[in-house]
């Protein structure tokens, strides 16, 4: 279950850039940054290593030609629900809902209105609310993609991923040259391991533009998650050569890279410092590459830092826990299981290597014996803790 939330909190962040900005009269009918050149910088690192045109082009053709097979050979199915029960919209919550609520008594047949209160539902988590309301503005101006897209979401987030991506096709179904709606239907797709239908759905923004960076993106994370690493690689690259900024490609191939072994990981890591100097997943991914090749000294420095901007990160004061265990710095690795502990008091594992930082410390016997307990009763594979709780008499 606990994966499963990740992956929706994953999701919100990445579909955000496909959202149509729909206030001010503005619709932004491109992803922001798609197809951009790369920009000539002294701080810039060069997208590494660099690939031959004819292996991207070969990617997008296999795309396209998956797109084809697909659409004769293959039927998606659907996922199927239950559907939310209706509830009364509550109009009463933060002072800017009950500001918007005033306007929409002023001016009931303002569309807009009922998108920025829905805006604000969706963004308290009140998701009925929030579909009424997009659900009225749509009714009230049907032209406009922003409704859709927020919709969907509200759609998604609140477990109704069938009705999110019917809301979607909807879209696709009056002009299927929406590349933001496509990027965000194949990227729904891809959440709900629905990877060949988002294969597809990506091949139709490639027809229209080849080397879309976002596309690949989405197709990398598909290849990945179907364990065919080699392809997601190149989708990855391929995003990074198209859009230098795009932060999300390199802490995949920084991953990626350093998972077979290959010092070049770094350099993806310090691309995706170079757009965000406190990304926590770049800084962790350092800290980590350092770390089990025993580069102690370094892999503490990144840790170190990574906590500092990111403090309620458990895993990241386990990982610098262990480290110092492995430094022989017992008294060190007991504090940083100890601030895990308070970060999160769900994580087994920070008990687990409390424990045993206690043990090497003498700690008091009982406190020990009470943290493989913990342990025990909290970690997926509790094989470890049971066997020193059995040790200990515990």
């Amino acid at each position: 279950m606990k994966s499963y939330i990740k992956a929706f909190s994953k999701a919100k962040k990445i579909r955000s850039r496909f959202q149509t900005n729909y206030f001010a009269g503005r619709r932004c009918s491109e992803y922001v940054g798609g197809g951009q050149k790369e920009k000539k910088s002294p701080d810039c690192f060069p997208a590494l290593p660099t690939r031959d045109s004819q292996v991207q082009k070969s990617l997008t053709v296999y795309l396209l030609l998956f797109f084809v097979v697909l659409m004769t050979a293959c039927t998606s199915n659907s996922t199927t629900e239950k559907e939310q029960q209706g509830e009364d919209v509550v109009v009463q919550g933060t002072p800017e809902i009950a500001k918007i609520s005033e306007k929409i008594e002023e001016d009931p047949n303002n569309a807009l209105l009922y998108a920025a209160r829905g805006e604000l539902f969706y963004g308290s988590e009140e998701y009925t609310a929030a579909i009424a309301d997009l659900q009225t503005a749509i009714q009230l101006d049907s032209n406009n993609l922003g409704y859709y897209h927020l919709l969907s979401d509200a759609y998604f987030d609140s477990n109704q991923s069938k009705t999110a991506i019917e809301t979607l096709e909807k879209v696709i179904n009056r002009d299927s040259t929406q590349i933001n709606t496509l990027l965000k239907l194949g990227e729904m797709q891809m959440i709900l391991r629905q990877h060949e239908t988002s294969l597809a759905t990506t091949a139709l923004v490639l027809q229209q533009k080849p080397l879309h960076p976002e596309a690949f993106y989405i197709a990398g994370l598909n290849f990945e998650q179907m364990g065919d690493t080699a392809r997601a690689v190149k989708a990855f690259q391929t995003t990074v050569e198209e859009d230098v900024d795009h932060i999300d490609a390199y802490r995949k191939l920084g991953t990626h890279f350093d998972h077979y072994d290959k010092p070049i990981a770094l350099k993806y890591y310090d691309n995706a410092l170079r757009i965000d100097s406190i990304d926590m997943d770049a800084m962790i991914g350092k800290a980590w590459f350092f770390h089990k090749r025993n580069k102690f000294e370094e892999a503490k420095k990144w840790y170190e830092k990574a906590a500092k901007y990111h403090p309620y990160n458990a895993r990241l004061h386990v990982n610098n826990g262990i480290l110092h265990l492995e430094m022989g710095d017992n008294e060190t690795a007991y504090k940083k299981f100890d601030i895990a502990i308070n970060v999160d008091a769900g994580y087994g594992a920070a008990y687990f290597y409390r424990a045993m930082s206690g043990e090497l410390l003498k700690k008091d016997i009982q406190q020990v014996v009470s943290d493989y307990r913990q342990a025990a009763g909290l970690m997926a594979n509790p094989t470890r803790a049971n066997e020193a709780l059995t040790r200990l008499g515990g």
